[in-house]
């Protein structure tokens, strides 16, 4: 079955073709994502292969080619699925000229998967979404169950942020509210030295993600003062935590786990029975301090202990010469070229 290709069909109904995909779908093969990446200098090609509809970011790099990339995808339950998808980019890649594919399918890291991989002739590398270690949190049905199917001290933690005056409202999606986001996130940025796309970037895609119904901001206040945001975004039954930011010199206890817990109960309402905390150190590193995400997992195990480890990124080559070059000097050069701003990358 060849891989084949569909123009500009409407945002609801591809989000809902890629919520039917066998793990359910995911927020970064979503319509909206497709239309963030353009601003990045991505064009959203949108396909199907055995059943499975996936949205393939496409972009040029001059000199090399043209680059396929699927951001958390295709949305497969595992090796066995995947390969024939595989086979269909293959073919089609090969056909439009295509340097290599980098796909991010979330597949539970096992022996038996990392070797089905290879046997389909994939080749592991750096993923592009920094996050192939999770948290996941099984949703209760009702809103009003959910506090209850935290940890005791998560629980105690949501209830303390209260009796401290936390409030946590449901931002419109305005762009007071888009400026006030960006201005914690920014701070963030600048404490922890991250080189990362500007302003204009940023505030645009959560502009495209909230007025696309796909995601709401949380805002977290004491006294009318803001302490932090959450963006949450859900898609079928598959709800995520796609960005925050807080207040590093005031914070108050058990306000992130306060906001956490209005964006649970926002995703309830939205259907999903996952809640997708996103981004903790691999579990093999839990105890590493070093770990630039050590807090973080800290933090996000207080809802859930257990941690998901997904594949990463793998690259189906095409041109294995120019691929080779592209590795230890081109897509250095490629991005300095194409660079717009501090920050701007390839991927």
């Amino acid at each position: 079955m060849a891989l084949t290709f569909e123009t500009s069909p409407p945002a609801a109904g591809w989000n809902a073709r890629i919520a039917a995909t066998p793990n359910g779908g995911n927020i970064y093969q979503s319509h909206e994502l497709g239309e963030v990446k353009r601003m990045a200098r991505w064009r959203p090609l949108y396909a199907e292969s055995h059943g499975v509809a996936m949205t393939i970011h496409e972009k040029a790099a001059p000199g090399f080619g043209t680059v396929w990339y699927l951001p958390k995808g295709p949305c497969v339950d595992g090796t066995a699925s995947l390969a024939p998808v595989v086979d269909d980019l293959r073919e089609a890649a090969r056909a439009r000229g295509v340097m290599f594919v980098r796909l991010e399918p979330e597949i539970r890291e096992e022996e038996g998967a990392l070797a089905g991989l290879r046997a389909m002739g994939l080749v592991r590398t750096d993923p592009v979404q920094p996050h192939s270690s999770t948290v996941l949190f099984a949703l209760p049905e009702s809103p009003e169950d959910l506090l209850g199917a935290y940890p005791s001290k998560t629980r105690n933690m949501v209830r303390r942020a209260g009796r401290e005056g936390v409030q946590v409202e449901r931002a419109p999606g305005t762009e007071e509210t888009f400026e006030l986001m960006w201005r914690l996130w920014s701070a963030v940025v600048e404490d922890q030295g991250l080189g990362v796309r500007g302003h204009d970037y940023f505030v645009e895609s959560w502009r495209i993600m909230v007025s696309g119904g796909l995601a709401q901001p949380f805002l977290a206040r004491r006294d009318g003062e803001p302490l932090a945001w959450a963006l949450v975004a859900a898609l079928g039954t598959v709800a995520a935590y796609k960005e925050g930011a807080s207040l590093r010199e005031r914070p108050v206890p058990g306000a992130s786990q306060l906001l956490q817990h209005e964006g649970m109960r926002w995703a309830i309402e939205r259907g999903a029975r996952t809640y997708d905390l996103v981004g903790v150190p691999h579990s093999s590193r839990l105890d590493d301090r070093s770990d630039l995400r050590y807090g973080l997992g800290v933090f996000k195990r207080g809802f859930s202990k257990e941690v998901t480890d997904w594949v990463g990124a793998w690259d189906l080559v095409l041109r294995p010469r120019r691929y080779a070059a592209w590795q230890r000097l081109g897509q250095r050069v490629v991005t300095r070229v194409q660079r717009r701003e501090p920050g701007d990358a390839f991927w």
